[in-house]
């Protein structure tokens, strides 16, 4: 049930990454550039976790759990800092910005849905000799 939570997730912030791509490309001089940064963050999130779950990235071994949690980790951070920036932005401001705070809450939703996938699979559990330690 979690890992189809965290492939949802996963996809939504592909395709809101995708929106936000096409939407910066067709109007990037209305459009700041941090548009296009955001989207290609969210793709690269949620690509990089779909070929994870699939199964794509076990020929790097531990270095594939290790690149999901720390990008994970800091997507988190990253996702609840836009969050909190955007409605800060909205409470201060009759101009509403829905795209930040929808930016946001996608990135940190998928981040800490695969942090706890991670945690739940035990996959965080150092490696001795291709054995776990516990």
């Amino acid at each position: 049930m979690l890992k189809t939570l965290v492939i949802l997730a996963s996809i939504a912030n592909c395709a809101g990454g995708l929106v936000l791509i096409f939407t910066w490309a067709t109007m990037s001089q209305r459009v700041p550039v941090i548009v296009l940064f955001i989207g290609v963050s969210l793709l690269i999130q949620g690509g990089y976790t779909i070929l994870y779950l699939h199964g794509d990235l076990d020929s790097w071994g531990g270095l594939a759990t290790g690149a999901l949690f720390a990008g994970e980790g800091l997507a988190a951070c990253v996702g609840a800092g836009g969050l909190i920036q955007g409605v800060i932005h909205n409470i201060n401001n009759a101009d509403m910005e829905m795209a930040p705070v929808l930016a946001g809450l996608l990135m940190l939703v998928q981040a800490v849905l695969a942090l706890l996938y991670l945690l739940v699979t035990d996959r965080l559990r150092p490696r001795v000799n291709g054995r776990s330690s516990a």
